[in-house]
């Protein structure tokens, strides 16, 4: 899987709509210093919008696993979520204050995990011009090349609603150029080695592969909170995060 470097910052879960329920989280991790600069790095993993179709330079996206209570519904409102890109014509350190241009936009997709099959169905899809997402500075670099991580976060409209059960969210980039800047969703706290918190991958290196779903590499993880409106107490739904990907660096 292409890894783009660094340990996360553990940030407050903001809602991004004041008010809103925790539905799930999984917060960025406690960061590592860097030796030389000593400035706060935290790691990602490269993730491609699903739309892209596995078209891009090393496709791949990320889905990390969660759980909504049993008998319950409930209703998602907005997200905050932590990640970076690339900027490949521009000398580090990279200090930019955005993400890269050529991450037009951001896709974020809910699937359902059905047992057996690896080919989950999406059940809500959102496509939100990268403009569009407000985007904030957390201090906190990727190792090497020094690309700033930023807090991201947007409303997601439509009152879409989720039953009880078991999914995968994922967050990916889509591109103007796909040989270009990349968008890499930040790791998350949950490491990926217990079933609940196991991250998923899908890749396209072959086209046949993409939309087919493996467990991701232990460490592997999604940083996010996902906000909305939960019906009771004790429907919090429970973490469960993917990403089995093979680790594979684009420099």
């Amino acid at each position: 899987m292409r890894s783009f470097a660094a340990c996360a910052v553990v940030v407050g879960s903001m809602s991004a709509l004041a008010g809103a329920d925790v539905i799930a989280q999984n917060g960025p991790v406690t960061p590592t210093k860097d030796p030389v600069t000593g400035w706060p790095l935290r790691d990602g993993t490269f993730s491609d919008g699903l739309s892209s179709s596995g078209n891009y330079f090393y496709s791949q996206a990320l889905g990390q696993k969660f759980t909504v209570g049993g008998g319950q519904t409930v209703t998602i409102g907005s997200i905050d979520f932590w990640g970076s890109s690339e900027y490949i014509n521009s000398p580090a350190p990279w200090t930019q204050t955005t993400l890269s241009s050529n991450v037009y936009a951001i896709q974020i997709s809910i699937l359902r995990i059905t047992p057996g099959n690896n080919q989950y169905p999406v059940v809500h899809s959102w496509t939100i011009n990268t403009p569009l997402i407000t985007q904030t500075l957390t201090g906190s670099y990727v190792p090497d090349v020094l690309s700033p991580v930023f807090q991201l976060s947007t409303a997601l409209s439509g009152n879409k609603t989720l039953i009880g059960g078991d999914y995968l969210l994922s967050i990916g980039g889509l591109l103007t150029d796909p040989d270009a800047d990349a968008f890499a969703w930040t790791d998350g706290q949950a490491n990926g080695s217990l079933p609940a918190t196991q991250a998923y991958a899908t890749v396209g290196d072959i086209p046949t592969e993409w939309g087919r779903w493996s467990p991701a590499n232990d460490g592997t993880s999604g940083a996010f909170v996902l906000n909305g409106v939960v019906p009771a107490p004790g429907a919090f739904a429970l973490l469960g995060l993917a990403g089995a990907t093979r680790r594979r660096r684009r420099h």
